[in-house]
């Protein structure tokens, strides 16, 4: 390790040696750590963490005795960040040393691999125990070394840094900013690391005083010192303390507020963001009343200012009464209030101390609510952040079920708001003002969340779970407030057509989770007075018919997706209801009559065709779903009478409509095939799994099943276009592709899709069979998968056994599965190959289940007694086990051509993992197709033996398989004894020498 340590800090280097992060020097010092016993004392890595902290700060401690503070502060060569342009700023002593040469001043290399190998250390879960007495003095010179003038130094040390904080406080949540393990609190991190509190302390002090000079007139106004940011960046991963420290206690956190504070009212707006993230673990729950009210207090001095403003009537004075209020300071204190306030205050247990907190809080920003008002205000930043304290507010006093202050704080909320929703965007510059957009976008959800407070996580997904209840989810719902407008059907539509696309976008999303709630649904007048019952009363009868007026109109996606997602939210919960025989008296796709559905139904399609965003995408795939569910159910009051019986099509109206229907229908069932293929997306496969339930087709196999009749044998091309005579069996067809795309789906490599989709399938299972018990029809016990597979073919053997199409389908699964061939020579496609690495997907299982059931088939044992169609359907199998022949022929002759004579192989080629399944699969069908033929009790046919003697040609190869040769075996006996004609015993025996024969082999032992 002594030689590493040379190597290290050897003279000469150059920025090469840094090639991919010092290269394998990390990964030389983490292989000495862990060559270390465990359980005994460690020598090595306290030697060279030492010396690595020493080696990177070496630098530092230089730097520190050539210049003086001020020299540091102002005239050093340090580089000063300017995050108002995201730039960085060089010196011009710094500037003179830049050149192209790979060249560094001695010490920058060692330095730069000393923080790389503290990088790899603290990152390696394994030296964790070990490493944590470094850390503190190593985040010390990590942060230090932001000041360096060398980018290569600061690199390392950003890297290091980053390492040690997820080392120290564990990974970031990104979405609720807060540390998902080893999370600390303030008091705790402080007490644990002491020796970082005085250099937290020091440097904020320092760099506060930097700040200070912003408004001198050098050349560092609007810089900010380097190591500021990563101070504040670690101070905002602290989580409040409950308890504040002691008195007198030099470790408390507490005592690093003022430069918070300073830096809460820069003018630089990254800073201000990153002081009031940082503030929040600093405030235990006992002070935080107190810095609350401090906080909120300081807009008193602001409003005097304003007063004193507004009392100036020289008119040779500007009027521009801003410019005397400091809008930044303002600004920090709102993102102060709105960080504790949301992080500190949201997870207080104590009620009182929140009661409490809220009513001295509203008290004074009453008074203060002229931030609020755009007139007052000029200034939609301020007046977006004011919204924002005061929306929190309300959600926490909701939460805490403080009905006092809920109706005073919703009471001003939605003043405001509506005052912020009447500012013009055109009136305030010719120029696109964000800020604006972004106020009235607040202002909205501001507005809405008066009426109605959602939940703020807005689940992406775009299906409910159908037939469940959401009941359990928390409602809120306001008291009964004088909004100021003649009725909410008119105000949501104003908002939903507003020129602002995030004013729309905000109240698609409140109308969104407003649908989906399940009390929202069922309010009535009598239950709930003011704006809830209202809005609900219109949703039922005017909903349907805004949204689809809306998408025509609509041009922003995100707004066109949530509209589809109302409209698909909204049907859904209508079906459940008409389910569950309750009256729906609301406007749905259900209740559409054809020619709005058709329309509707067209312009969904060329939605589709253009669409480019995904979500967009999924979301018309479920609204395309509930128009199929639609049309199947007109369909089939058109084609059955009341009795379950055909109907003959006479109306040429009639036969418009149904031709029509089936068109939309095979279209969905198309668009189905191609989304649940393996090879797209997990979500737009998830997408096609839900919406073929909601479509309600497998629904109804057993009604249509019972009216499929065999007219004529089946063939390769049936029906290319709609045929009035045969639209019992079109339907069929196409509810027959329908469930046996369910049951690929079921094999999907998504857990949770197939899970998922097994529960759904089950509902079929028991609305199908009869079950009309509540229980079995909406809350089937979860089961197996595989198991759900196997119950899925005996129903669809039960109900369509009868019908000659449905054999055809089987035995195009198992000609496909034992079709399916590895592709050679592409290793992309071999690595990336969905199919391959799907370990879910059980194509023998599959294939034994499909001949189990085509050997127990009612038409396979009945079609001899017919005798009109006994020599189609005889030639028909004789066709289809003539395919199977072909097809083990010529697999077994290109794939022994391939693999040559198997030495390589234990128990020869037929063990080759791409060579069993299409071989045995092939032999499978032989057999039951060969069954089927026998069950007619046919004249010898010595054909049947000519082809098994011509399979034994080329199967030898692969006979050294047990599995290949039994089945092999029990073939050639089935020919035996069908035909009447035997095998000579020495051909048998040639074929299988060196096989082990089993006695009673099954062919699907794979079923139990």
């Amino acid at each position: 390790m002594e030689q590493l340590m040379d190597r290290t800090v050897a003279k000469g280097q150059t920025v090469d040696d840094l090639l991919r992060r010092s290269a394998g020097i990390p990964a030389a010092f983490s292989a000495f750590f862990l060559s270390e016993p465990e359980g005994a004392p460690k020598k090595l890595l306290p030697r060279a963490m030492r010396w690595l902290i020493d080696v990177a700060s070496r630098p530092l401690l230089d730097q520190t005795e050539s210049f003086s503070m001020d020299d540091r502060l102002f005239n050093s060569s340090t580089t000063l960040i300017n995050l108002e342009n995201n730039i960085l700023v060089p010196s011009s002593e710094s500037g003179t040393r830049i050149s192209s040469s790979k060249n560094r001043e001695e010490g920058v290399i060692p330095t730069v691999h000393a923080f790389n190998v503290l990088r790899a250390a603290f990152n390696d879960t394994n030296l964790a125990t070990d490493t944590s007495g470094f850390a503190a003095e190593a985040m010390i010179v990590s942060i230090q070394s932001f000041s360096s003038p060398h980018w290569e130094v600061r690199n390392s040390a950003s890297l290091a840094y980053t390492a040690l904080v997820r080392r120290v406080l564990g990974f970031l949540n990104v979405q609720k900013r807060e540390s998902a393990r080893r999370a600390l609190t303030g008091l705790e991190f402080f007490h644990r690391y002491p020796s970082l509190h005085s250099f937290v302390f020091n440097e904020l002090k320092l760099a506060t005083e930097l700040l200070c000079h912003e408004k001198s007139e050098s050349n560092l106004a609007g810089a900010v010192h380097p190591s500021l940011c990563p101070v504040l960046i670690l101070l905002s991963r602290l989580k409040p303390s409950p308890i504040a420290g002691e008195a007198g206690d030099d470790l408390d956190p507490f005592l690093l507020m003022p430069f918070i504070m300073r830096c809460s009212t820069q003018s630089n707006l990254r800073m201000r963001i990153l002081a009031s993230r940082a503030s929040s673990g600093l405030i235990s729950n006992e002070k935080l009343h107190m810095v609350l009210v401090t906080v909120a207090s300081e807009f008193a001095c602001f409003g005097n200012q304003r007063e004193a403003a507004l009392a100036i009537t020289n008119p040779f004075i500007s009027t521009d009464r801003s410019c005397c209020m400091n809008y930044n300071a303002i600004h920090g204190m709102l993102l102060l209030l709105i960080n504790l306030l949301d992080t500190n205050c949201r997870d207080l247990a104590d009620r009182s101390t929140v009661d409490l907190i809220l009513d001295d809080l509203i008290k004074v920003l009453t008074k203060c609510s002229w931030i609020g008002r755009p007139r007052s205000c000029p200034c939609p930043v301020l007046n977006d952040s004011f919204l924002k304290v005061l929306n929190l507010m309300l959600s926490i006093a909701r939460t805490f079920q403080t009905s006092n202050k809920e109706a005073v704080i919703s009471s001003v909320l939605c003043e405001l708001s509506s005052e912020c929703l009447a500012v013009e965007v055109s009136d305030r510059s010719l120029f696109y003002d964000p800020t604006i957009s972004g106020l009235r976008k607040q202002a909205a959800v501001s507005y809405f969340s008066c009426i109605f407070l959602n939940s703020e996580e807005d689940n992406e997904g775009v299906l409910l779970p159908y037939g469940g209840s959401r009941s359990d989810k928390t409602v809120k719902r306001n008291l009964d407030i004088n909004f100021g407008f003649t009725g909410p059907g008119e105000r949501l539509i104003q908002l939903m057509s507003d020129e602002s696309y995030e004013v729309r976008l905000a109240t698609f999303k409140w109308l969104l989770q407003f649908t989906k709630s399940s009390e929202a649904d069922d309010i009535g007048d009598d239950q709930c007075g003011g704006q809830v019952a209202a809005i609900n009363k219109w949703a039922r009868t005017n909903i349907q018919t805004a949204m689809i007026n809306l998408l025509s109109l609509e041009t922003n996606y995100k707004c066109s997706y949530y509209i589809l997602r109302i409209l698909s939210t909204w049907n859904l919960l209508q079906y459940q209801k008409a389910s569950n025989m309750r009256a729906v008296d609301t406007a749905y796709i259900g209740a559409m009559t054809f020619e709005s559905a058709a329309e509707f139904w067209n312009r969904l399609v060329s939605m589709y065709e253009h669409a480019r965003h995904t979500k967009t995408r999924v979301a018309l795939i479920c609204c395309l779903a509930l128009c199929v569910r639609h049309f199947t159910i007109l369909f089939k009051s058109i084609i059955l009478h009341e009795t379950g019986n055909q109907r003959i099509l006479e109306c040429s109206n009639d036969v418009t409509k149904c031709t029509f229907f089936y068109d939309c229908i095979s279209y969905f069932v198309r668009l189905i095939r191609h989304l649940g293929a393996s090879s797209e997306p997990v979500n737009m496969r998830k997408a096609a799994a839900e919406s073929l339930v909601v479509s309600g087709l497998m629904e109804h196999a057993k009604l249509i099943a019972c009216s499929a009749t065999n007219n004529h044998i089946p063939s390769e091309i049936l029906y290319p276009c709609f045929e009035p005579s045969e639209c019992m069996n079109m339907l069929a067809y196409q509810i027959l592709d329908a469930w046996f795309m369910c049951i690929k789906l079921l094999e999907d490599e998504d857990v949770v899709l197939r899970e998922q989709l097994a529960l759904d399938v089950q509902k079929c299972f028991h609305d199908g069979l009869g079950d009309s018990s509540d229980q079995a029809r909406t809350a089937p016990v979860p089961t197996q998968v595989e198991k759900v597979i196997e119950l899925s073919f005996e129903f669809l053997s039960s109900i369509f056994g009868h019908w000659d199409v449905y054999f055809e389908y089987l035995s195009c699964w198992v000609l496909n599965a034992a079709g399916f061939v590895v592709p050679q020579g592409d290793l992309v496609r071999l690595v990336f190959d969905k199919e391959i690495d799907n370990y879910h997907e059980e194509k023998l299982l599959i294939c034994q289940i499909c001949c189990s059931h085509l050997e127990n088939l009612q038409v396979s044992r009945t079609w001899a007694l017919d005798a009109p169609r006994r020599e189609q359907f005889l030639s028909f199998l004789k066709a289809w086990r003539s395919r199977f022949c072909q097809q083990f022929v010529s697999f077994a002759s290109v794939h022994a051509g391939n693999l040559g004579d198997g030495v390589g192989w234990i128990g020869g080629i037929g063990n080759h993992k791409d060579a069993f399944l299409p071989l045995y699969a092939n032999l499978l069908g032989i057999y039951v197709l060969t069954k089927c033929i026998f069950n007619g009790e046919t004249e010898n046919d010595t054909c049947l033996i000519a082809d098994v003697v011509e399979l034994a040609k080329s199967a030898r190869p692969y006979l050294k398989n047990p599995l290949i040769c039994n089945m092999y075996i029990v073939l050639v006996k089935l020919h035996e004894k069908g035909v009447g004609v035997g095998m000579a015993d020495s051909v048998i025996d040639e074929l299988t020498q060196g096989c082990h024969l089993w006695d009673g082999f099954n062919p699907y032992f794979l079923l139990r």
